[in-house]
C-alpha cells in the first residue's frame, strides 16, 4: 500500500477548509489547499459587513487556520484546467498540481438569469469586497448629496432577507450621522409568491411580518426584466434607484462545464456524484455544486467535507467505507437587530430566542475551524460596529 497520498483541495470556503482541517496532521497524507483568496470568507455574515459591523468577522487568513498543521500547504491560485487521466490540475498562475485524489469545493457563483443590466449596475453580496463596496456606496451617496429615496434588495432568500432587515436601521443611523433628513424606503423583491417558499407558509409569514414591522416594503411576484443606471424595470412597473443589491440567484461554478467527459449534471445544473461523493474516479465534489439533497448550505458543505475526508482516511487504512447520508440543516435567518427565525425539523422559534440560536450557531461554526481563543475573538466581531464613515470618518454610532 502506498504510504503517502497527495490530496488537492480546490476552494477555500467552508467545504475546502473543513476537509483540509480534517486531514491536517493525519499520517500518510500531504494536503494542498488551492484558493484564489488568501483568506476564508464567512458568507453568512457578509450582510453585517455591509451594514457597519467589522469585516474581521468574515475574513480569516487561511495561513492562520493551518498554522499548526504540518502537512497542509495553502496555495493562492485559481484552478483553470485539469487532466483527469494524468491526475493534474493547472492554475491561473501556470503552475501544475499533481494529485492522487482531488476534492472540488468551488462553491456557487452569481446567476443573473440573463437579465439585461443587472450584472453591470447591481451590487453583489458574494464576497467581503462586494459587501464593503456596497457600504462605501451608501456613505458616498450621502456625502455627495445624491440621496436615494428607495433602496432595492432583489431576492427573497436568506441573504436578501438578512440584508433588507439590517439595511433599514443602518441607513437611518448613517443618515443621522451625515445630517440627511429626507425619507427613504427599502424594498425587498421576490419573483415567487412567498419569501423562502421552501421552508413553509408559517415561517415565511413570520419573516414577512417582521420585515414589515422594521419598515421594509416586501414585493412578491415581482420579476425584474431590466436594470439601468438609475432605474429598475419590472414586468408592470419600474422603480427609480441607484442602489440595487442582487442576492437572487446562484449557479454551479462554470469550471465543471469545461469537462463534460468527466462531469455530468442533474436537471438542477449541479454535478452528479455517486454514493461516495465521487464525480469520477479520484475526483470528489462537495458543497454547493454537488447534487445532494441539502447542497447550498454551509452546514452541508461542512458535513460533506467531514464525510469525504473520513472516507479517504478509511481507504488509506483499508477499512470499510460507508455511503454518504445527507444531514438536514438547521435554518436560521436573522431579520433585523436581535431577531431571527429558526426552523429545526419540526421546531420553530422566532424573535430574541432565534437570534441567540443564530449567535450560538455562528460560534459553533467558528469552533469547527479555529482554536477556542481565535473562535471567540472572531465571534465577538459579530456584534462590534465600526465607529466611522469609511469616506469622511464621521462617527456613525
Amino acid at each position: 500500500m502506498t504510504r503517502y497520498r497527495k490530496i488537492v483541495i480546490v476552494g477555500g470556503g467552508f467545504g475546502g477548509v473543513k476537509a483540509a482541517l480534517r486531514l491536517a496532521n493525519k499520517e500518510g497524507f500531504w494536503v494542498r489547499l488551492i484558493s484564489p483568496k488568501s483568506y476564508f470568507e464567512y458568507h453568512a455574515a457578509l450582510y453585517r459587513s455591509a451594514t457597519g459591523h467589522s469585516p474581521l468577522e468574515v475574513a480569516i487568513p487561511l495561513d492562520e487556520l493551518f498554522a499548526r498543521s504540518n502537512n497542509v500547504e495553502v496555495v493562492e491560485d485559481a484552478v483553470v484546467g485539469m487532466d483527469a487521466e494524468k491526475k493534474t490540475l493547472t492554475g491561473k498562475s501556470g503552475a501544475h498540481y499533481e494529485y492522487d485524489e482531488v476534492i472540488f469545493a468551488l462553491g456557487s457563483v452569481t446567476n443573473y438569469f440573463g437579465i439585461p443590466g443587472v450584472d453591470r449596475f447591481a451590487y453583489g453580496m458574494k464576497s467581503v469586497q462586494e459587501a464593503l463596496e456596497l457600504k462605501t456606496h451608501l456613505h458616498e451617496q450621502l456625502t455627495n448629496h445624491d440621496h436615494d429615496h428607495t433602496y432595492v434588495v432583489i431576492g427573497g432568500g436568506a441573504s436578501g432577507i438578512e440584508l433588507a432587515g439590517e439595511l433599514v436601521g443602518y441607513e437611518s443611523r448613517i443618515r443621522r450621522a451625515h445630517h440627511v433628513q429626507n425619507k427613504f424606503q427599502v424594498d425587498l423583491m421576490e419573483a415567487a409568491p412567498r419569501l423562502v417558499a421552501s421552508l413553509g407558509e408559517r415561517y415565511s409569514k413570520k419573516i414577512r411580518q417582521r420585515l414589515g414591522a422594521l419598515g421594509v416594503h416586501v414585493m412578491t411576484d415581482s420579476c425584474v426584466v431590466k436594470e439601468t443606471l438609475d432605474e429598475l424595470k419590472l414586468k408592470h412597473t419600474s422603480v427609480h434607484s441607484h442602489t440595487v443589491v442582487w442576492t437572487a440567484g446562484q449557479t454551479t461554478h462554470p469550471f465543471f462545464a469545461q469537462y463534460p467527459e468527466v462531469f455530468s449534471f442533474s436537471k438542477k445544473g449541479k454535478v452528479k456524484v455517486d454514493m461516495y461523493m465521487r464525480a469520477a474516479k479520484h475526483i470528489y465534489v462537495i458543497g454547493d455544486c454537488a447534487d445532494t439533497q441539502y447542497s447550498g448550505m454551509a452546514q452541508t458543505a461542512i458535513h460533506d467535507a467531514n464525510y469525504v475526508a473520513d472516507q479517504l482516511i478509511r481507504r488509506y487504512w483499508d477499512w470499510d467505507v460507508t455511503p454518504y447520508r445527507p444531514k438536514r440543516p438547521v435554518y436560521v435567518i436573522p431579520v433585523g437587530p436581535k431577531w431571527a427565525a429558526v426552523r429545526w425539523g419540526n421546531f420553530e422559534a422566532y424573535g430574541y430566542l432565534g437570534w441567540l440560536i443564530r449567535r450560538i450557531a455562528d460560534l459553533r461554526l467558528f469552533l469547527m475551524l479555529l482554536s477556542i481563543s481565535q473562535a471567540f475573538a472572531v465571534w465577538h466581531y459579530g456584534v462590534v460596529r465600526e465607529e466611522a464613515c469609511p469616506i469622511c470618518r464621521v462617527d456613525t454610532h
